[in-house]
C-alpha cells in the first residue's frame, strides 16, 4: 500500500512539474510579446514543439508574426513573417479545426497580404476573407475578437469602395462591451480591445 501511495505522489508531482513548465513558458512568451515579437514567436515555437496536442502555442506564434506584418518592416522581412504566420496557423488548425479564434488570425493575415500587395491579393483574398469571418461569427456570435475583426474588415472594405462605415459601428460597440465583461481561463486569447477602441474612433465617437 505504501508503495502505491508513493508511486501516486511521485506521478502527481511529475504532472504538476510538467504543467508548471508549460505555464512558465507561455507566460514568458506573453511577456515577450509586449517588447519583442520575434523573440516571443521563437518562444512559442519552442513550446509548440513540446505541446503537440495544444493549439495555443502555435496560435500565439502566428499572432506574433501577423502583428509583424502590417507594413512596419521592410517588404522582404514582412514576407518572411507572413509566410511564417501561415505555417503556424496551419499547425494550429490541424490541432483545433473550425476554431473561430484561428479563423480571426487567418482573416487578419489575409488583410496583411492585401496590404502588402493589393493588386495581386485584393481580388484573390477579399471574398474568402469575408466568408471566413461570416463562418467565424456563425460559430461564435458573442466572441468579441470575431465581432470586432469582422467589423473592422467590413469597415475597411466599405472605405475602399467609398461607402459609409456607420453600419458597422454598432458591431464595434458590441465588441467593446463584450471585451469588458470577457472572462478568460488559462492562456485562451484575450487580446483585441485596443483595436476595437481604435476602430470606434473612426466612427467619430
Amino acid at each position: 500500500m505504501k508503495t502505491i501511495i508513493t508511486t501516486f505522489v511521485l506521478l502527481l508531482s511529475l504532472s504538476l512539474t510538467a504543467q508548471s513548465g508549460y505555464e512558465k513558458a507561455m507566460k514568458k512568451g506573453l511577456e515577450l510579446m509586449k517588447t519583442d515579437l520575434q523573440a516571443a514567436s521563437q518562444q512559442f515555437e519552442r513550446v509548440a514543439k513540446a505541446e503537440k496536442e495544444n493549439w495555443l502555442p502555435a496560435y500565439y506564434a502566428a499572432l506574433c508574426n501577423v502583428n509583424s506584418s502590417w507594413g512596419q518592416l521592410p517588404k522582404e522581412k514582412t514576407l518572411q513573417h507572413m509566410n511564417k504566420a501561415q505555417e503556424f496557423i496551419n499547425d494550429a488548425e490541424l490541432i483545433s479545426e473550425n476554431n473561430p479564434e484561428i479563423m480571426v488570425l487567418q482573416g487578419m493575415l489575409n488583410t496583411c497580404w492585401i496590404t502588402y500587395d493589393s493588386r495581386v491579393y485584393g481580388m484573390k483574398l477579399s471574398g474568402p476573407t469575408t466568408a471566413l469571418y461570416e463562418k467565424a461569427i456563425q460559430i461564435a456570435p458573442e466572441n468579441p475578437r470575431v465581432i470586432a475583426n469582422r467589423a473592422r474588415w467590413l469597415m475597411g472594405s466599405a472605405k475602399f469602395f467609398g461607402k459609409d462605415i456607420a453600419p458597422y459601428c454598432g458591431e464595434i460597440d458590441k465588441a467593446i462591451a463584450l471585451f469588458e465583461k470577457e472572462t478568460v481561463e488559462g492562456f485562451q486569447p484575450r487580446w483585441g480591445k485596443k483595436g476595437a477602441l481604435d476602430a470606434k474612433k473612426e466612427c467619430g465617437e
